[in-house]
This record gives structure tokens, sequence and C-alpha cells, in this order.
């Protein structure tokens, strides 16, 4: 799902880039969650937070432009147009849009509209002219999809869910129970409890193949975490494919039945320590890499020319990213880097400190450049 996203967003990027004259970009957040009861009012939160802040950008535009969005046609490539066919290209969509998602990102130029919901909860933002992409990358990059695959006797469950920032804030894609075929019990079973141990193999053996057939339908599951009973757990662990079995981060004592937000509660410390522990080697590595003379930047100047010689293979960025030195330019780097098809990943905390005292921001390359750091 957020994968999509960031591809949808690579297309709109490419766009902006490619263009003869860069466009002028209409970057909306809109919490629009209909579980909000702000949004359960006659006219929701969402549509006046959109109102006001659409009436504040227009404060700053000509007046002449402002009101010709009514009248204008969007065949029409007058410059003079470019907010007006901006403003009608959203109206024009906002006219059938029922919210689904927690949060709605749309980009909007006068050529070209992207929306997106997001499973998440982000920030209501508007802002009318460079791409304001930040936000939309954070969320991608975070909100990991989390499947939890919970073990009973004769049976298992699977719960897809993404966790957002808060306890609250859980989208469960997918609770599914699988039934073990061969549980049905036997006047003679007491006397077969030697034939236990070869049926919890093949029930392991069944279960692996599932999960292995999952992760290759949805695509987006970037963790696993195994549970409910630990012995059938362990068992399962051990037919995974390799690459699955590469995603399992734990495995934890759930109970089998335990709802949704439970089962979210129980893995969240456990998912946020795994992504920061991730985060943490990732800037470890770079560093030494970038201080080794290999295939990595560090510091503004040797990333930005990295990017610009289209040789970022991952750019690695703090969060929040509001920092004195990426102060103004974040979202230009982002561009440049979906635009030549490069991985981001945000760090936070230990991470993120030690990001900050290495020069502020660096990259992984496709291949080794003369950098100012490494000269």
């Amino acid at each position: 799902m957020l994968h999509e996203a960031e591809h949808l967003l690579r297309e709109f990027v490419a766009y902006v880039e490619d263009a003869e004259r860069r466009p002028n970009v209409l970057s909306i957040y809109l919490v629009v969650d209909p579980a909000e009861p702000a949004n359960q009012a006659e006219t929701p939160a969402w549509q006046i937070y959109l109102r006001n802040a659409l009436a504040e950008i227009e404060n700053q535009l000509n007046p002449e432009q402002v009101k010709q969005w009514k009248t204008v046609r969007l065949s029409d490539t007058s410059e003079k147009t470019e907010w007006a066919r901006t403003r009608l290209r959203l109206e024009a969509y906002l006219d059938s849009y029922l919210p689904q998602g927690k949060t709605l990102v749309l980009f909007v130029s006068a050529e070209q509209l992207l929306a997106y919901e997001l499973p998440v909860r982000l920030r209501n933002y508007a802002h009318y002219g460079w791409m304001q992409i930040k936000d939309f990358l954070y969320a991608i990059d975070e909100y990991e999809q989390h499947l939890v695959v919970l073990f009973a006797q004769d049976k298992a469950r699977a719960v897809n869910l993404f966790l957002g920032t808060s306890a609250s804030d859980v989208t469960v894609n997918l609770d599914q129970t699988w039934q073990r075929k061969d549980s049905r019990k036997t006047a003679h079973e007491a006397q077969i409890a030697r034939r236990q141990d070869e049926l919890d193999r093949r029930f392991a053996r069944y279960m692996a193949d599932e999960i292995n057939q999952l992760f290759v339908r949805e695509r987006d599951i970037d963790r696993l975490i195994l549970g409910g009973n630990v012995q059938l757990a362990h068992a399962v662990l051990a037919f995974l494919h390799p690459s699955v079995a590469r995603k399992v981060i734990s495995v934890v004592k759930i109970p089998f039945e335990a709802p949704p937000h439970e089962i979210a509660a129980s893995i969240r410390e456990i998912a946020h320590t795994a992504e920061r522990d991730h985060e943490l080697i990732l800037v470890q590595d770079t560093i030494s890499m970038a201080k080794g003379g290999k295939r990595a930047a560090l510091g503004l100047s040797d990333v930005h020319q990295a990017l610009d010689r289209y040789a970022v293979s991952v750019l690695i960025l703090p969060y929040p990213i509001e920092t004195p030195i990426l102060a103004g330019i974040v979202d230009e780097l982002l561009v440049k880097a979906l635009h030549s098809g490069s991985q981001i990943e945000f760090v936070r905390g230990e991470a993120a400190d030690l990001l900050l005292s290495e020069g502020g921001i660096a990259a992984q390359l496709y291949y080794s450049l003369p950098l100012e750091s490494v000269r």
C-alpha cells in the first residue's frame, strides 16, 4: 500500500522535474479519518481546515488569478491561470471525494493531481510552491506493516497491522484464521501420542508455506512477529523461507484471541526497538564506509554532489528534519533523490544524534566518488 504510494509519488516528481518550467504545486495533508469526532460534524473539521488554508494561500496571490478558478478551463496553458487551474483541479477531485483512510495527501498542479489516502494519521498542512513531500515520505518510511501470526494447538491467526505514533493509531489490514486440517480427534488418540510430533511438524510446515505465500502476495509487509503457542511458533520459524525468516523480529507470547488493539500494544515496543536498531546500524555502517573511502558520502556538500550525479542509492536524513544544516532545502533534496530512484531513510533517536554529529546527512552510493569528506 505505502510502496504503491511511493511509486505514484515518484511518477509525479518525474513530471515536476521534467517540466520545461517547474510548476508550483499545492501540497495538502488532511486528517480525514471518519472516526474522528470532529469529522462527524455537519461540516467536517478537515473541510474547515482546507477552506481556511486555501484562503490564506490566496491572500498571498494576485487577486485577478484567484477569482479566475470558477471560469477557467483546464485546457488553458497561460501562466497567468496557473493557480486558477490548480484550484479547479482540486475542487473537481473533492466534488466526489468520500473519506476512507486516516490522512488524505494531495499534490496538485495546473496539469496534474496526485491523491493518496494513508492508513496513518499525519498533521493538517497546506503549502503552495515547492512540493512538500517530507511528511509523506516519513510516513512511508516509519509506518511499516507488521504481520503478527499467532498459533494455537489446532489453528493459526494472521493479523496485519499498521502502527502509528500513538497507542490509539492502529490500522488492521487483515485478520485471518487457518484451521488445522489434521486436528480431528479419535477414540484412539491417547494411544497414538507418538504421532503428535509428526502432526505438529506437518502443521508447522503447512503454516510456514502459507506465510511464505502471504509475503509473496503482500509485498508491503516489512516485519513479522510470531506468537501464541511459542513452541509451535519456533517450529514454524524453522520452516520459513530464509528471505521471510529474516523479517522475523521476535517470538512473543500473545494470547491467540487477543483483539487487534491488544496485539498492537504487545508488539509496539518490539517494533520500535527493531526500527531504531536498524537505523543505528545503517548510520554506523554508512559513516564507516565514508571514512574508509568506500561508497558513501557524509555532509550536505558531498551528498548534494552525489545526488547531482545520480549516484545515491540510499539517502539518510535525521527526523525531525528541521535542523540548521538542512533548513529550507529538505524538499529539494528529497525531490532530487526520488527523481534519481534513491531509497530514502529517516533515522531517529541515537541514530539521528550520531548522524548530526557527522554532518547531519549521509548517503550510500552506487559507486565511489572523489568527495571532500574522503580526501
